[in-house]
């Protein structure tokens, strides 16, 4: 309603401009006419007087004697000079505004089976930290335009896009594509907050896996049943991990070296992979797989993901007779930064494959 209101404005406006340059143009010709050394003498003779004046031109051929025609001249080169500096100002104010959008990320991003992060702050900034290191894109949805140029300038663009947007409008979250991610991530200080949030979030878009951080970890069971797919609580974590480097300092370094990815030669990283009909152990038991990965790529074989009874099911060290099957996933550490080798090995890239697209 508001935009046919100013559409209708724009063009009762312009209307009336358009009327009184064709009221002058007929006082110009009744000026003109019969005057000494005057050759405007038709309203098609003022009309091309006028748009030449108006668009800086200015052929000289017709010109007006009568001062009332010079004074009717002098009104056309002043429009003309008006004219251009709203022409200029429109476009550079067009050209600022759309890259605005762009960098505030109001046109969207094509990103598919990526992973959307809402809320920006230093947690949230150490999970990208570790997500971008195993070559995932990431979109990310700030509510603060000052974090957009310092999130750009840290990460580059071609694996990151960042929205500017309210966090609970959900038709702007749109723009992340959400329901062609893989998983979102929640980082809200407030549990309360991030429970809400979440319901409003799935009845919007329910096909991403949801992973919330929260503080009190006896919420769980609740964020679980709100939809939410994964649930860490921080100071559950926080707290194995202090007890583990009470007394088991060297598990609790493992732990810490196994959960970050590999950015050194001697550092170590677990990783996911898919089981497509590519994987040179489809089909076979897990001790095979298990013999030939450490012996011939020095790669652990931790486990494996089946589906059973439409639900995923991790089974760590699983029994020697359990046959890899196709959309399985196999869990492995390995050494250093050796994913391209990996990744070449079981022809899929690294992480969890939304299959639900």
């Amino acid at each position: 309603m508001n935009l046919d209101k100013r559409i209708r404005k724009y063009i009762f406006g312009g209307g009336l401009v358009l009327l009184l340059f064709f009221l002058l143009d007929i006082i110009l010709v009744v000026a003109e006419n019969n005057k000494n050394g005057s050759n405007i003498h038709s309203f098609g003779d003022a009309v091309w007087y006028m748009v030449v004046t108006l668009t800086s031109v200015g052929y000289g051929d017709m010109v007006p004697t009568s001062f009332l025609g010079k004074a009717i001249g002098y009104f056309f080169i002043l429009s003309s000079l008006l004219l251009l500096g709203v022409l200029i100002s429109s476009m550079s104010s067009t050209i600022f505004n759309m890259i605005q959008e762009n960098k505030l990320g109001f046109k969207g991003t094509n990103f598919t089976n990526h992973i959307i992060c809402i809320g920006w702050n230093d947690f949230s900034r150490m999970v990208v930290d570790e997500v971008l290191e195993a070559s995932r894109k990431v979109a990310i949805v700030a509510d603060n335009k000052d974090d957009i140029d310092l999130i750009y300038e840290q990460y580059g663009h071609e694996n990151i896009f960042v929205l500017f947007a309210d966090y609970h409008n959900m038709e702007s979250i749109s723009k992340t594509n959400p329901n062609l991610a893989s998983e979102v991530f929640l980082s809200f200080d407030d549990d309360t907050e991030s429970l809400i949030y979440v319901i409003n979030f799935v009845k919007h878009y329910p096909q991403p896996n949801i992973v919330v951080s929260i503080a009190n970890h006896n919420l769980k069971n609740t964020f679980h049943t709100a939809g939410v797919k994964y649930v860490v609580a921080r100071n559950e974590i926080a707290s194995k991990l202090v007890a583990s480097y009470v007394f088991e300092p060297d598990v609790a370094n493992l732990n810490i070296d196994v959960l970050s990815s590999a950015t050194h030669d001697e550092d170590f990283d677990n990783q996911q992979y898919l089981v497509t009909e590519k994987n040179p152990f489809l089909n076979k038991n897990y001790d095979d797989a298990f013999v030939a990965l450490k012996l011939k790529y020095n790669i652990a074989l931790l486990g494996i993901t089946k589906t059973i009874d439409g639900k995923q099911q991790l089974l760590v060290n699983a029994r020697s007779d359990t046959i890899i099957e196709l959309n399985d996933y196999l869990i492995i550490m390995v050494g250093g930064k050796v994913k391209k080798r990996v990744e070449k090995l079981f022809g899929i890239h690294e992480g969890k494959i939304c299959c639900k697209h």
